[in-house]
């Protein structure tokens, strides 16, 4: 499927509108790709010209365009789809010839089949700033202060990866927080807020904090409803590219436990479809080498790679605030596009079925602060393997798995460095471990004689 990207001169306050053109059973349609708010990226940087810019506004096209085909239309097989983009540029020079490396990433991020080209951007209007607004309702931002750049989510992990930032931090050194949501989503937003709060408490005068909002329309320009694709793989990439856009450093931290960065398919039908690769070494690497190659100095870090979402939670430096607040954060994969279920008809925040979720809990289960009453009994208290990843985790949990096993299985897995592939092997294994003393500390006598511990 092509699609063509349509840039047309923005109105006051408002970032340009994007239009995503393709043609469906003949018809020519296109569905706008909306920055929502952008007014607050446009008073950190107004910086619509450089590389950084472009990188940026490819991760964002690559977001949209993720979203607009949806498998079960578009795809070849169920899950693939051949995707054929032309991305708007400023600096064209910089792009030709990084066309394969930007299909490599992309292929393997959403398990596609790119093809990738570049073209000079249109001059038009990208952003039309307001003149009507107080002088005092504008932030100014201290850039030289700021050491470090981390994306926050409102997740577990970036939480822990910001305390552990600001825990290094020198005096009158400060972080930028980059944050993103979709506005089809909002849960996230609440959650950043939320968390944002205790840190400012905690780290007075220690944070900045930018957030953006992107979403495509779920109607087309004559106002029909579309069906979007809602994997969500690539929302990773165009939040590097905020994180890249916006650091006014070089480094940019993407704190994720390694577990969740591997994503070990728990078995082996589930190494495309069912598995996220957001944060996968591959992408990192990829990236960064990227980046290099269009001469951006930014380094991309997550200090946690080799990390159990356990160790992570067990090792974060400030545990008095940890284990204050951890609770306002959200893991849940299946966060604002799950169903409530007839078992836990409570649930708000997290869904207690998802991988995520289960390994939130194995983690806090570690630290002695897991509370089943946040995510129902109907993991560790189940009668029968009737729920959704129920089945694979517990085929996974039951199979006895060697050190040298593991790591033929991520090589065939993920593309996995050998130099780095014991490490990650012996981190899936200790993350494995983890999850099962959570069935053997919450599981009912049914879910341990199936996994047949004591």
């Amino acid at each position: 499927m092509k699609v063509n990207t349509v840039i047309e001169n923005a109105e006051k306050g408002k970032f340009s509108d994007l239009k995503l053109c393709y043609t469906s059973d003949g018809v020519n349609q296109n569905v706008q790709l909306n920055f929502l708010e952008y007014e607050k990226v446009f008073d950190f940087t107004n910086d619509f010209n450089s590389v950084k810019f472009d990188f940026f506004l490819i991760s964002a096209i690559v977001y949209g365009v993720d979203n607009l085909l949806c498998r079960a239309i578009y795809s070849n097989d169920g899950w693939t789809r051949d995707i054929d983009v032309e991305f708007p540029v400023n600096n064209l020079a910089s792009w030709i010839g990084k066309e394969e490396k930007l299909k490599q990433i992309l292929d393997f991020l959403t398990g596609d089949n790119w093809s990738v080209s570049f073209r000079k951007l249109e001059q038009v209007t990208l952003f039309h700033p307001r003149t009507n607004r107080r002088h005092s309702k504008i932030p100014s931002y201290k850039k030289d202060t700021l050491v470090s750049t981390s994306l926050f989510s409102g997740g577990l992990d970036s939480l822990i990866g910001i305390i552990d930032e600001l825990e290094n931090l020198n005096a009158n050194e400060r972080i930028l927080l980059v944050s993103h949501f979709d506005s089809k989503s909002p849960g996230p937003n609440r959650d950043q807020i939320k968390l944002l709060n205790h840190l400012n408490t905690a780290y007075p005068n220690r944070i900045d904090w930018i957030q953006s909002k992107l979403a495509l329309s779920r109607r087309d320009n004559i106002g029909n409803n579309i069906a979007v694709e809602t994997n969500y793989r690539s929302r990773s990439f165009y939040f590097i590219g905020l994180g890249c856009y916006l650091s006014p450093n070089d480094k940019l931290i993407i704190p994720e436990n390694g577990t969740i960065s591997i994503n070990y398919p728990l078995t082996p039908s589930r190494v495309s479809s069912l598995s996220t690769r957001t944060t996968h070494p591959y992408v990192i690497k990829h990236t960064q080498e990227l980046l290099s190659l269009l001469g951006l100095s930014t380094v991309i870090n997550n200090p946690y790679t080799f990390k159990t979402k356990g160790e992570m939670f067990a090792k974060c430096k400030n545990q008095t605030l940890i284990r204050n607040i951890y609770m306002d954060s959200v893991s849940c994969g299946k966060r604002g596009r799950r169903q409530f279920h007839f078992d836990n008809p409570a649930e708000i925040h997290n869904c207690g079925r998802c991988m995520p979720c289960i390994y939130r809990r194995a983690a806090l289960n570690i630290a002695h602060l897991d509370n089943e009453m946040h995510y129902g009994n109907f993991i560790t208290k189940v009668s029968s393997l009737g729920h959704n990843d129920l089945p694979a985790l517990f085929s996974y949990l039951k199979r006895n798995i060697p050190l040298e096993k593991m790591k033929i299985d991520l090589i065939v897995n993920g593309n996995i460095d050998i130099d780095d592939l014991t490490k990650y092997a012996e981190m899936v294994l200790r993350s494995k471990d983890e999850v099962l003393k959570l069935f053997k500390d919450k599981g009912n006598s049914f879910v341990k004689s199936f996994l047949g511990i004591k």
